[in-house]
């Protein structure tokens, strides 16, 4: 009998690109949604609202699962849920976080490791540090099989380009940047980024699927790259076959203006060794090629050519 894994918010974003991968290389793949968005081709669906115990309990009775990825648990309800309908059924369950859990402080340590200083002044994080905390207490208690993954910055196609410190993902920006209008960089946009594609995401998760001294970490999941803002702007512009303009933020202006973004104005690059160490995935995918395909989709959905 063949691996059966079930993503959760597996018609979202990364979830598609998770389930494309593991229905490549030959699992049973199951997408758990609330929703009516389509969902990956050779894919079964599940249709339930996670939030309603009863429900979901009653959707996955009788069901065993070798991996279940949770992309879409934002609170505890969510995992709490998860746990008492998958307890037993699960070989093991990887919880994507993020990396909006680490703090902005003077005493972080580059590139950042797992045991960094976290942070819980906005609701996603401090959301995403309370699953974390559930599932890995269940593992401490009971031996609960989980492993918990922090990206930052997700390329691919299906969300925007724009890193998340002054500008964000902005649907504008092709035109801003074709058009010569410029962007507004923190710092002469030299503030350091590492994204991930969420191909590396997913290729990831299919190396450690079911890897016993996985359980129980947590693990930076971070792109091959670590670049400025200004060169990621530079590369997106490159392809568009423009210069980049832009002008610079200083920081304390975008503190005063957005004193809540105090930890999105840091570098973004993280420490990935200890997810080498214990499982031996070494991110591999170069950040042009995510770029690219985040550009083509944008592209396409504009329906303009370069």
């Amino acid at each position: 009998m063949g691996k059966i894994a079930l993503i959760i918010g597996g018609s979202g974003f990364l979830g598609s690109a998770i389930t494309a991968q593991l229905i490549g290389e030959g699992w049973d793949t199951h997408v758990l949604s609330r929703g009516n968005k389509p969902v990956t081709q050779g894919s079964t669906i599940i249709q339930v609202d996670r939030s309603i115990q009863e429900e979901l309990q009653e959707a996955l009775e009788g069901r065993h699962y070798d991996l279940v990825v949770d992309c879409a648990g934002y609170k505890e309800l969510d995992v709490a849920n998860a746990l008492h309908s998958l307890n037993g059924r699960c070989g093991h369950y990887v919880f994507i976080s993020t990396d909006y859990v680490y703090a902005s402080t003077t005493r972080a340590v580059l590139p950042i490791a797992e045991s960094a200083e976290t942070q819980r002044d906005t609701a996603y994080a401090a959301g995403k540090l309370d699953c974390e905390r559930l599932l890995l207490d269940a593992w401490d208690r009971e031996g609960f099989p989980v492993t918990v993954l922090r990206p930052p910055h997700i390329l691919g196609a299906g969300k925007e380009l724009g890193s998340d410190q002054v500008l964000g993902r902005d649907t504008r920006l092709l035109n801003k940047i074709r058009t010569g209008e410029g962007l507004q960089l923190l710092v002469e946009g030299q503030m350091l980024i590492q994204p991930v594609w969420t191909r590396e995401i997913a290729c990831c998760i299919a190396h450690i699927a079911g890897m016993e001294q996985s359980f129980g970490h947590i693990f930076n999941c971070a792109g091959l790259e670590a670049v400025t803002a200004k060169r990621y702007y530079e590369i997106v512009a490159g392809m568009l076959g423009v210069e980049l303009k832009f002008s610079s933020v200083p920081l304390h202006s975008f503190l005063q203006n957005k004193p809540n973004d105090v930890h999105h104005a840091r570098h973004r690059i993280y420490d990935t060794s200890r997810l080498t160490q214990v499982t031996g995935y070494k991110p591999q995918l170069k950040l042009e090629d995510a770029l690219k395909e985040t550009l083509d989709w944008m592209l396409s959905k504009e329906g303009t050519g370069r």
